[in-house]
């Protein structure tokens, strides 16, 4: 697990792991960098990378967009809770982590990931035998995580005024949705291709 989550940090650079950070982090932003949505969106990019790497969903086209349409609900949500009425139960932690966690499970189904050595181990032992790739995988999705911790901490130690926390809030939301927007309009595989050449 300890070189897998060293692989996961050092391939941190890689452009191509964009297509899960980005999204999540946009939306612990929109969140206001509560502590609680970093924790549900650093549990769910590990149970989504897990997900993932077993096989046990692949998403077709349709599915791709449907998730799209989820995560633009989510940010929203987060963001302006009080479009939804019930803003109390909205705003309360457990359900500022379960909607960051499950926007972060949706994204790390949208990866197209840069290989290295533990984590092609992962993919290639994963689909036939998920359980004993659990710690391993674990340890790679929390290694690639830690600019998202890193988000949390910059609110943590500069906590925005109220008014700034929630500009940022809006930024977040809006750069989410238009990223959500791009894969509706089945813009993913430009996207991905994209960040591949960048990787190179």
């Amino acid at each position: 697990m300890i070189d897998d989550f060293v692989e996961g940090v050092r391939s941190i650079v890689q452009v191509c792991h964009l297509v899960i950070l980005a999204p999540v982090a946009l939306t612990i932003v929109a969140a206001r960098g509560r502590w609680e949505s970093v924790i549900g969106a650093v549990g769910g990019v590990v149970v989504g990378g897990w997900i993932f790497a077993s096989g046990r969903i692949t998403l077709s086209e349709p599915l791709l967009r449907a998730s799209a349409v989820l995560l633009i609900a989510a940010v929203v949500v987060l963001s302006a809770p009080h479009l939804v009425g019930h803003d109390e139960i909205v705003r309360s932690p457990a359900a500022i982590g379960a909607i960051s966690g499950g926007v972060a499970v949706l994204v790390t189904q949208w990866w197209r990931p840069c290989v290295g050595e533990q984590l092609g181990s992962i993919l290639t032992n994963a689909p036939d035998r998920p359980w004993s790739q659990v710690l391993p995988t674990a340890g790679f999705m929390l290694g690639i995580s830690l600019p998202l911790v890193a988000i949390g901490l910059l609110y943590a130690a500069w906590p925005p005024g109220p008014v700034a926390a929630q500009r940022l809030g809006w930024i977040g939301c809006g750069l989410t949705v238009a990223l959500g927007v791009s894969v509706i309009a089945g813009q993913h595989g430009e996207i991905v291709s994209r960040l591949f050449q960048w990787s190179q």
